[in-house]
């Protein structure tokens, strides 16, 4: 009984641990974004910044062996590429995100809802990969890891948009990162459950 509670503990300390990077790394690219960088945060840094936050949780959890070194160079190339790949998409996805507006909210909303998992794609697949190599059935990790990341980055469009709607503008620029931050945290509240279940199956 002792040695199950001690391993809850250390799954709820893995996954406080992940949303808190998380939500601190969404507010450092909400703050530079609003203080100058403005979309070359989001396009090009994001996967930067949450990479290497993300790291740090792993590495304070004793994930300290070399593959997890490149855990933020992952993140970033991934983040770009997913970022490249989705703009030649705008046509398709301009489509989709007024057709939903039709149905109802605002298209904002939506161009979130559908754009920030097409993002994280090529660096969730690259995420994946880390996470699973050490582990059977690979190609089945990744798409667990993939399916957790989609869902996790459409939450974290539809929070953040949402909350940039009711309170972007009375936040000084000081703390309206805390909108995207909070953003992020919801995407560490579904991909942290995935690295707990991961975490579950033996990973090292």
């Amino acid at each position: 009984m002792t040695q199950i509670l001690r391993f809850e503990a250390i799954q709820l300390r893995a996954l406080t641990a992940w949303i808190v990077a998380n939500f601190i790394g969404g507010c450092i690219i909400g703050y530079l974004e609003s203080n100058g960088l403005q979309f070359m945060a989001t396009l090009l840094l994001s996967g930067a910044i949450a990479g290497s936050l993300q790291w740090i949780a792993l590495k304070w959890l004793g994930r300290r062996s070399r593959r997890w070194a490149l855990w933020p160079l992952a993140s970033l190339v991934g983040w770009i590429v997913g970022v490249m790949l989705s703009l030649s998409l705008s046509e398709p996805i301009g489509y989709v995100v007024n057709s939903l507006g039709s149905m109802g909210l605002w298209e904002v909303f939506w161009l979130n809802v559908v754009i920030r998992p097409l993002w994280i794609t090529v660096m969730a697949t690259a995420q994946g990969s880390i996470l699973s190599f050490s582990m059977p059935s690979r190609v089945k990790m990744i798409g667990i890891w993939l399916l957790a990341s989609w869902v996790g980055a459409a939450l974290h469009g539809a929070i953040a948009a949402a909350l940039c709607r009711a309170y972007c503008q009375a936040l000084p620029n000081l703390l309206i990162g805390i909108i995207e931050g909070s953003g992020w945290a919801a995407y560490g509240v579904v991909t942290g459950l995935a690295w707990v279940w991961f975490f579950r199956q033996g990973d090292e």
